[in-house]
């Protein structure tokens, strides 16, 4: 989304129900992840303002063009920061209804010359604690040809190493519901592009 435009189309939000020791029922936690272009814009703050009027998310997770990773979170969760760097932010959540999990805000590298990077570092957080881990954010890639349309296809090996990362980390990729596609480039003319690069 340009310039952090919130466009409710193609806006995404993730919802987990979890259940806590015993399998009692718990509430549910709202989780809002946003690739906002241009932070220091004069709409960043309305638009942040109408992401939390609208999804009431417990916590906000926003990727920056071209790296940059922050996760804002409501009061009321324990949150402890594990590590983080240009790419990513990995919390800890304290949830005594649950069990303490994790969840990482990550963006991938968009140049496909440094895939292979974002790949082994998706290796590398997979491997850093034993908690439950969920990880939301831009990874700059899609799983099948199905999640591209416009232009020209995306290269099988690009597919084929993000897939295979995915699951070397022991991920499951979370079913988005609504429009099929979560970044949009030249809508409206013959070199447009859209691609599921976000996901959960």
């Amino acid at each position: 989304m340009n310039d952090m435009q919130v466009d409710t189309e193609h806006a995404a939000t993730g919802v987990a129900e979890m259940a806590g020791p015993g399998h009692q029922a718990c509430p549910k936690m709202s989780l809002v992840s946003s690739n906002c272009r241009g932070l220091g814009s004069p709409s960043t703050v309305p638009n942040l303002k109408y992401l939390a009027r609208t999804y009431k998310p417990d916590a906000i997770i926003l990727e920056g063009r071209g790296g940059g990773v922050a996760i804002l979170w409501k009061n009321t969760l324990k949150c402890q920061i594990m590590n983080y760097s240009l790419n990513h932010v990995d919390i800890e959540i304290v949830d005594d209804l649950r069990g303490n999990w994790r969840i990482t805000g990550f963006y991938g590298f968009p140049e496909g010359g440094r895939r292979r990077a974002s790949w082994n570092f998706l290796h590398h957080l997979s491997q850093t604690s034993q908690l439950p881990w969920s990880i939301i954010g831009d990874f700059n890639d899609i799983l099948s040809l199905d999640e591209k349309r416009g232009r020209t296809d995306r290269p099988e090996w690009l597919i084929h190493g993000f897939r295979e990362a995915v699951t070397d980390a022991g991920l499951i990729d979370i079913e988005l519901t609504g429009y099929p596609f979560t970044w949009f480039k030249s809508l409206g003319t013959a070199r447009a592009v859209e691609e599921k690069l976000d996901r959960a």
